[in-house]
């Protein structure tokens, strides 16, 4: 369904990579390469970034998805209203109802967001859009000019474009844009089809950091409206949940994409199988900001300094690697350089609240590290959690071609539906 993107946007980031490693090579090891600075020393925010209001097709206004999502313990949440044209996302009334609820809930981190449509494909891809608030108006000019509902042409190039417009226009005090590509193969014939949309959206700029690895309308049947081809995995995306797919293809060719996100994708209150738990309830995004702020979670969610979970299973999910000469471990989001051969300690560490969503005492069942190298994406390590130190720890050494490496886990029912939590990645790259 998808179109290709061209074969030179391929060429463009392998050179990219090329350079980082040789660039590397030249500089002295072990050291960060890419670090998040607040590591150790940051506030755990509960956030959802997809919902939707009476502004386009939900069934609540803002200030009641506000109140429900403070309800259920998100410190932040983004109103994310469809850009079509016949309806009113994006709108002066619209940004004046995010400040009138930004009144009323003083304590939440309110963002008045969007939903793209991304071009060429009329409604049939989207993407959501975060600014810092002092950018949320300019989303009206953004509508109008980029978005593909209903145009009478469809152009490729009118993604680029309007991702260029964002980089110029939509940054306030340094903090960019966050552009997600939401349930991402729901439209698709195979999930790895999500690769070359990525790859070219990255030729333009970096603001498409993070995949919705988990669709929202977890209370819909199918699970998130996905009604094509593709279903999902223990309720995530296949892109992110089938081992070697999509998100190990990306971070396999060198892009460090974020896929630990689970948004609700709020509409309606579950009251029957076409309706969505409310922002909180189920689907949780957790992010590591340097501060409770705005431009904290922005920050985070730009950085990959977060994990997501089904169920509020797990706090505090952390993914560190350590080696001999490095300053700390390195966690989600972070890249080290290495000698090949370099021996590195992984440990996969969370905490479990005594109750969750489901009823009863809760639990995680199984946890699993996946590799991913020169020869492709494994489970390296799994089993039961550790009960005292680390839930998970694996001991390898660095390979020729370096290793990205990620984690998830399960809460596994009295059904058998497994309940799971992903982590971002850790890049190992390999210098001398």
């Amino acid at each position: 369904m998808k179109q290709l993107r061209p074969a030179s946007m391929l060429c463009a980031i392998a050179v990219a990579v090329v350079s980082l490693i040789a660039v590397t090579r030249g500089q002295s090891v072990p050291r960060f390469v890419r670090e998040v600075p607040w590591t150790g020393k940051g506030t755990w925010l509960k956030v959802d970034t997809h919902t939707h209001t009476r502004f386009s097709d939900g069934g609540r206004t803002v200030e009641e998805v506000v109140q429900h999502a403070a309800k259920f313990g998100c410190d932040a949440i983004a109103v994310t209203d469809h850009l079509d044209r016949n309806l009113t996302g994006a709108t002066p009334e619209y940004f004046d109802a995010v400040d009138k609820a930004r009144a009323i809930y003083p304590n939440t981190i309110i963002f008045g967001g969007a939903e793209w449509n991304i071009p060429p494909w009329n409604g049939e891809e989207h993407a959501t859009v975060l600014v810092a608030p002092g950018a949320e108006r300019k989303l009206e000019v953004f509508k109008r000019e980029f978005d593909d509902q209903n145009r009478s042409k469809h152009e490729a190039s009118l993604a680029a474009a309007g991702l260029e417009w964002l980089a110029a226009n939509a940054v306030v005090d340094s903090i960019l844009p966050v552009v997600t590509y939401e349930h991402p193969s729901r439209a698709d014939g195979h999930s790895i089809e999500n690769v070359p949309d990525m790859v070219g959206w990255r030729a333009v700029n970096d603001l498409v950091m993070t995949l919705a690895g988990a669709p929202g309308h977890q209370g819909t049947k199918p699970i998130g409206s996905y009604r094509y081809k593709e279903t999902p995995m223990n309720r995530w995306d296949p892109a992110a949940a089938r081992v070697g797919d999509a998100w190990d293809t990306l971070l396999g060719q060198g892009l460090d994409v974020w896929a630990a996100y689970a948004p609700s994708d709020f509409h309606t209150e579950r009251l029957s199988d076409l309706a969505d738990y409310w922002p909180g309830e189920f689907s949780e995004t957790w992010v590591y900001a340097p501060e409770r702020s705005a431009a904290g979670v922005m920050r985070a969610l730009r950085a990959g300094s977060f994990f997501a979970d089904h169920g509020r299973i797990v706090r505090e999910v952390e993914l560190r690697v350590n080696a001999d000469g490095l300053p700390r471990a390195a966690a989600a989001g972070e890249t080290i350089a290495l000698p090949v051969d370099a021996a590195i300690v992984a440990q996969l560490t969370f905490v479990v609240p005594p109750t969750a969503w489901r009823t009863g005492p809760n639990h995680i069942d199984a946890v699993e590290l996946i590799g991913i190298d020169a020869s492709g994406a494994k489970i390296v390590a799994e089993g039961p959690p550790d009960t005292t130190g680390a839930a998970l720890t694996f001991k390898t050494r660095v390979p020729a071609g370096g290793l990205v490496l990620r984690g998830r886990g399960f809460r596994i029912l009295e059904t058998g539906t497994r309940l799971a939590f992903y982590t971002n990645p850790v890049r190992i790259i390999v210098g001398r």
